[in-house]
């Protein structure tokens, strides 16, 4: 399974990778049913549960349900009163894993250990429950009690690696992704200022020219290009902020205000797309240490973006929850979605699903939240619309 992550962050099987990756746990299950550890003519003991209930609750309920049929008709086929255990064991872990999987990838590293120890401590009760009072099982209690504690024991290891694994790769993807930004925040850094002069100055001759016109046509064409250079001038703002994401005056902010504030900024064109904004924002005064003016950048480019994907009108849900010191602002839109390639190039340098993108404003966005101390996170579907979490330590209630 290493591998297999290797493969995907390097873009070689980022299709099939999927799959792959689900499909090892359920060999592991049959491997396990094939050499068990404890045999007797109606009964086997094996370690089936741990890949079991690791894969369903990385893989989701319907990794869940495959296994889980999978298992069953090989188990059957193995013959046995054994089977009828493990058919209401296995079935009722199916069902919890498939409850918890949704919110288990969220958990923090303590609560994930816990559910896969608690998942696996509903098998083993169950499992000796059911044989040792309706079946003859002829395995002394004994044997059932030291075989589940080493089975909680290798479960709690396997998520252990399963998570350090994940964890390495992330933190190989995100070196990868600095080496990229690294280069344009040095390209960013040494000629954005130079590039910005100029504009500056050919901007102020180009009003003072403009005040003199008298032609409706020319001052039109006047109005245009002046236009465009402020256009020229905010990408150069851009790159500047992306060099320097770092906030260069730092205030203690209200966020919920900032937010709000945010949101009669961006109603003008949202009206103009026939968009609708739906605000869920019931919390009290919450503050924060940050630069004013690049968290408002970094709500309006993403909110801007929103918008941008609902050519056709929709609507733009901004909600915000607090959990603790954990703040988190969700930005929901109706517009295209974007597909799995998409959503992993997000906020790479010049990437953009936009006709005339740059791919800027999400660098940027990427680059704020970053020096902020959050974190940027995504949910999209092609043809669903797209949600950004933005989550950040804020200061105790109080």
């Amino acid at each position: 399974m290493q591998i297999l992550y290797l493969l995907k962050y390097t873009n070689l099987l980022k299709r099939s990778s999927g799959w792959l990756l689900a499909l090892f746990p359920l060999i592991s299950v049959i491997l396990c049913m094939m050499y068990p550890v404890v045999i007797n003519d109606n009964f086997i003991l094996d370690f089936r549960r741990i890949p079991f209930i690791l894969g369903a609750l990385y893989g989701g309920k319907w990794v869940g349900l495959i296994y889980l049929i999978v298992m069953l008709s090989y188990r059957f086929s193995l013959g046995g009163d054994g089977f009828y255990p493990t058919l209401f064991s296995f079935s009722l872990v199916t069902v919890a894993t498939s409850i918890v999987s949704a919110h288990f990838l969220n958990l923090d590293l303590k609560k994930k250990l816990l559910v896969a120890a608690a998942m696996d401590g509903l098998v083993g009760i169950v499992s000796t429950f059911v044989s040792l009072t309706f079946f003859n099982s002829q395995i002394p209690l004994s044997m059932w009690i030291l075989f589940s504690c080493i089975s909680v024991i290798g479960v709690v290891l396997a998520t252990l690696i399963y998570e350090v694994f994940i964890n390495q790769f992330k933190l190989l993807h995100s070196v990868m992704e600095g080496q990229k930004l690294k280069v344009v925040s040095h390209l960013a850094a040494s000629i954005s200022h130079e590039v910005r002069n100029p504009l500056t100055v050919s901007r102020g001759f180009l009003q003072l020219i403009d005040s003199d016109l008298k032609d409706r046509e020319k001052k039109g064409y006047m109005k245009l290009a002046i236009n465009e250079l402020d256009r020229a001038t905010e990408i150069i703002n851009d790159y500047l902020t992306f060099a320097k994401p770092y906030p260069e005056s730092v205030d203690r902010i209200d966020i919920i205000s900032e937010i709000k504030h945010s949101i009669s900024v961006i109603q003008p064109l949202a009206s103009m797309m026939n968009v609708s904004i739906n605000s869920k924002i019931d919390l009290p005064p919450t503050y924060m240490q940050s630069e004013k003016r690049k968290f408002q950048q970094c709500l309006l480019n993403i909110s801007k973006n929103a918008i941008e994907a609902m050519s056709e009108g929709g609507t733009l849900t901004i909600q915000v929850s607090r959990n603790e010191n954990e703040l988190r602002i969700s930005i929901q839109d109706t517009g295209v979605g974007m597909t799995e390639e998409q959503l992993s190039r997000i906020g790479e340098p010049f990437f953009t699903t936009k006709e005339k993108g740059t791919g800027l404003g999400m660098m940027v966005s990427h680059s704020i939240v970053k020096a902020m101390g959050g974190e940027l996170l995504y949910e999209s579907k092609s043809g669903q619309g797209t949600t950004v979490h933005l989550a950040f330590q804020v200061e105790e209630m109080g």
